[in-house]
């Protein structure tokens, strides 16, 4: 996720002195990183409503971690600058409301940048692996990757951003080739940083094999002398108040 999480920093142009929030910043890959790829000097808080992915992310004393919903967030009016947020707004149960609130808590002129997945049908290595797991651990393993593409519109997206009163907003769909030398080693590690992992490492070890083995067969066509090298597709979207 590296190269998405630098570009959705350098979108939201920091400056030296900004307030930054990264909503649902999960174990903190994004926030932790502000300041290193923008180069400013950056006040830099974190919120996730998940306790644990916070215990995570403390390992970082640089930034402030406060637990808190999106959609009910834990600060004043007016507190940031800047607002982030990667992978997360497909998620939350009410997006209207959480835009919202990242609206309120901008100050005027603050600035968002948050990013979401492409659709379904345009992720090649999420069709093949959704399609095995589902064909490995059932319908149910299958649907709980469906919120993640859910959100996969710049229609959706600007209209969201409209609503809560947002301005100057662009949609930009970015691609790149996530490249691996190991399709096998590259498969085995994802399914593991998956919601799907428990069921995976609960299976009999010729089972886990197998459900890899059959992602990497659906991906045969993205293999080259190099490896895997599999399109993705990300849509980006900044703001104003």
């Amino acid at each position: 996720m590296e190269p998405w999480t630098d570009d959705l920093i350098l979108a939201a142009r920091c400056q030296d002195g900004d307030c930054v929030l990264d909503v649902a910043c999960g174990p903190g890959v994004v926030a932790s990183r502000v300041n290193l790829v923008s180069r400013k000097l950056c006040h830099v808080t974190g919120v996730d409503i998940n306790e644990g992915m916070l215990n995570v992310a403390r390992s970082n004393p640089q930034v402030e971690w406060r637990q808190g919903s999106a959609t009910e967030l834990p600060f004043d009016a007016d507190s940031f600058d800047v607002v982030l947020c990667q992978q997360g707004l497909q998620f939350f149960p009410d997006r209207a409301a959480a835009m919202r609130e990242v609206a309120r808590v901008l100050v005027p002129g603050g600035r968002i940048s948050l990013n979401v997945w492409g659709a379904l049908e345009r992720q090649p290595f999420f069709v093949a692996a959704c399609a095995a797991i589902g064909s490995a651990l059932g319908a149910d393993a299958q649907a709980s990757f469906d919120l993640a593409f859910s959100l996969n519109t710049a229609e959706e997206l600007r209209q969201l951003a409209r609503n809560a009163g947002l301005r100057n907003i662009h949609v930009r769909f970015d691609h790149r080739t996530v490249r691996h030398p190991v399709p096998a080693r590259f498969v085995s590690g994802w399914i593991r940083a998956m919601p799907i992992a428990a069921q995976f490492l609960a299976l009999p070890d010729d089972r886990k094999q197998a459900l890899i083995a059959d992602i990497v067969k659906r991906l045969a066509g993205y293999v080259d002398d190099a490896g895997l090298a599999v399109p993705m597709e990300n849509h980006v979207m900044t703001a104003s108040k």
